[in-house]
């Protein structure tokens, strides 16, 4: 098997001359591989990554074991002063809810967040319940079984959608599920699970479904898409981040390569992510010169 540059999976990482290291999300892996196969190819230099979660990034950022840590969930600050770390977003994305159901098409099936919330909470458990037209066939619920930046944003979304899934299931990075529930690992893990499994649903940051041709719905009548994340009509969307060490031994080789990525949109929108606006990008490359 040909070895490339840009490693994912949950192998140690192993630094040489010209990389830079970095762990965490998963939710904007397929534009940080896509960004580091260009940059590689541009500068010679490498940035190697594991797609480990974003509490993993946190772990490995805090123990100093990598150039940079990936979270979907801002850090607080006082946990920035603490740990002598700065944060800065990178690129904008959407969470999409996936479905395995024989004869439904991609945005087929419109859901209410309500409806989302109480299938995952385990109120809704047959997929008759939700219309007459679906099978009747139990819901299963894939989730991230590590702990996640995509879950918090898409249970923090749920939990202000209702108060039940509020107080049965919470809303956090890891959160205790209930019910016929499958656990898969990182985004992609997810992904694999719903197209395994039928009748299951889960949720995915939108390129993992794309990528993985999986079965999309609508909610609120809304289809998921760059635009809809863009315009705010889609709601499950939020920002990712990158934690740093300023005065770390690469820290300045990890400017240039986010630097780079910021003049390098058109790829982050061919994965239909929503590159940051030229007022955040300004605000963040202050921030690495001081």
């Amino acid at each position: 098997m040909r070895l490339i540059t840009f490693l994912v999976s949950f192998l140690p990482i192993i630094a040489f001359a010209g990389t830079i290291t970095g762990a965490g999300a998963s939710f904007p892996y397929p534009v940080y591989a896509k960004w580091a196969e260009a940059y590689k190819a541009e500068t010679g230099n490498s940035v190697n990554y594991q797609s480990i979660g974003s509490s993993g990034g946190i772990k490995q950022i805090d123990a100093k074991t990598v150039d940079f840590g990936a979270s979907d969930v801002a850090r607080k600050q006082a946990d920035l002063d603490k740990m002598g770390q700065v944060q800065f977003p990178m690129v904008t994305g959407g969470v999409v809810v996936v479905v395995n159901l024989p004869g439904v098409e991609s945005n087929q099936l419109n859901l209410s967040m309500t409806q989302v919330a109480d299938i995952f909470s385990g109120t809704i458990t047959n997929w008759k319940d939700i219309s007459a037209d679906l099978p009747d066939r139990p819901i299963a619920i894939v989730h991230r079984s590590d702990g996640s930046g995509t879950t918090a944003i898409f249970t923090g979304y749920l939990a202000a959608e209702s108060a039940d899934f509020k107080s049965k299931i919470g809303e956090g990075k890891a959160v205790k599920w209930q019910g016929n529930t499958i656990g898969g690992k990182g985004n992609a893990g997810v992904a694999a699970m719903v197209g395994q499994i039928k009748g299951s649903i889960g949720y995915v940051e939108y390129a993992y479904a794309k990528q993985n041709g999986l079965t999309t719905t609508k909610i609120n009548g809304v289809e998921p898409s760059a635009e809809a994340f863009k315009s705010g009509d889609w709601v499950l969307t939020a920002s990712t981040f990158i934690i740093v060490y300023p005065d770390g031994a690469n820290t300045k080789e990890v400017y240039k390569f986010f630097d780079w990525c910021y003049n390098n949109d058109s790829i982050a929108e061919s994965l239909d992510y929503v590159a940051l606006s030229d007022k955040i990008k300004a605000e963040t490359r202050a921030l690495w010169n001081k």
